[in-house]
């Protein structure tokens, strides 16, 4: 049986990574196994521990990543020393790191002890970010999607060490013995359609576009008897922008922010119409895929990592970002046409089912750990070898298209 150390960084709440790592300690458990989580986080430690889990909570830093306080060297040897510790008093097999951050500490001590290290990425990293975080010491980088890995250099990682597993969706995220009345909850007459929203009230999510598209239909719609309603839940750097929107389009009696919840399924489990998210970027869209597992007719935009999910017109509608005007004609198609907001309802539920289950994630992992214990780790001197030839690889390609443009312009003017 293997003994995994699990190890998070981020914030104190509950979001797409916390809530996937939730899934994934939940399966080792119910699988017989004893996992522990090494996290910073007490509403993760929390949540972890209801699970039966053993926790660690711990103050992590990095140094010269973009989180505070940068160089806190004595607490960065303090964790070094502790992880030495837990990987040996705990005879830890293998380490899964849930985020890029501890990768920085954890690589070293997994180098130095030769247990190997899945890093386990929920988005996308600058190169400069993997250089700082040591994200080529990882035995196995896993993105949650292609867009998540496809930023990375050619040759700056063996693609043997890479691969991606989605994650998985949980039925259970969306059951609920008490949904929630969202009809009641926005005023909504028996005709009004109800969009939902579920997610970050942050500036990639492009809630500004949605709103806006909203409050176009409103105006705009030849058939008076309905009202188009948007329920958004959820918290963010953005809410006070939103609301300042909502109020300069007068959509108070459409538009509503409710407070973030954790127990989501009474949302998915309620009388919504429609999910509807349109991120100028992402990775996967967990709630996506989640209100595509409770039945609801998508709207999304056509980005890397919701098209590696959606097909456009099969599962889902997908636009462009940033688009009003394709986003109103979307939500029109699925007012004006029931069969085809039921038929791509139907086909996503299948397709999220069959290839995105919590239980498909587990095997793919399972076998990701097992590729880590078959081969034979490298030398730290060679891991640490591997970032500076990639660098200078890549300065050299940069200085030779610089060089060949010169020659062009110069032979052109000449």
């Amino acid at each position: 049986m293997k003994n995994i150390l699990f190890v998070h960084y981020g914030n104190d709440w509950i979001r797409g990574s916390e809530v996937v790592l939730l899934e994934m300690l939940n399966n080792n458990v119910k699988q017989g196994r004893k996992p522990i989580l090494w996290c910073n986080s007490e509403k993760m430690a929390d949540a972890a521990r209801a699970l039966g889990v053993n926790v660690i909570v711990d103050r992590f830093v990095c140094i010269g990543y973009w989180t505070l306080p940068k160089w806190d060297f004595h607490q960065y040897f303090k964790l070094l020393i502790k992880a030495k510790r837990i990987i040996n008093e705990l005879s830890i097999d293998i380490v899964h790191c849930n985020n890029g951050a501890p990768c920085q500490w954890m690589s070293l001590i997994c180098m130095r002890l030769k247990v190997p290290l899945l890093l386990h990425l929920h988005a996308r990293y600058q190169q400069r970010d993997r250089f700082i975080l040591l994200f080529h010491l990882a035995s196995r980088i896993i993105g949650v999607s292609k867009a998540v890995i496809d930023v990375f250099q050619k040759g700056e990682f063996s693609p043997q060490k890479i691969s991606v597993v989605y994650n998985g969706i949980s039925s259970n995220r969306i059951i609920s013995s008490e949904p929630f009345d969202i009809r009641r909850a926005v005023n909504a007459d028996e005709n009004d359609r109800i969009v939902l929203f579920i997610g970050s009230l942050i500036s990639r999510k492009g809630l500004d576009t949605l709103i806006t598209a909203i409050g176009q239909l409103n105006r705009e719609r030849l058939n008076k008897s309905y009202q188009i309603k948007l329920a958004i839940f959820g918290s963010g750097e953005q809410q006070d922008l939103l609301i300042n929107l909502i109020n300069e389009l007068e959509l108070q009696s459409a538009v509503f922010i409710f407070p973030a919840t954790l127990d989501v399924g009474k949302l998915f489990a309620s009388n919504a119409d429609y999910f509807i998210s349109v991120p100028i970027e992402e990775v996967f869209g967990l709630t996506l895929a989640e209100a595509s597992l409770a039945g609801l007719p998508v709207v999304s935009t056509n980005v890397a990592g919701v098209n590696e999910i959606y097909t456009d017109r099969h599962h889902a509608l997908l636009v462009a970002p940033n688009n009003v005007e394709q986003l109103s004609t979307a939500i029109t198609q699925l007012i004006n046409t029931p069969t085809l907001a039921q038929q791509l309802a139907s086909n996503a539920k299948n397709h999220i089912s069959r290839y995105f289950s919590v239980e498909q994630q587990f095997i793919e992992f399972d076998k990701q750990y097992q590729l880590m214990q078959q081969v034979r780790l490298p030398s730290l001197l060679l891991s640490l070898i591997q970032p500076f030839r990639t660098i200078v690889v890549f300065s050299f390609k940069k200085l030779q298209c610089k060089l060949q443009g010169a020659y062009f312009r110069g032979f052109t003017n000449g």
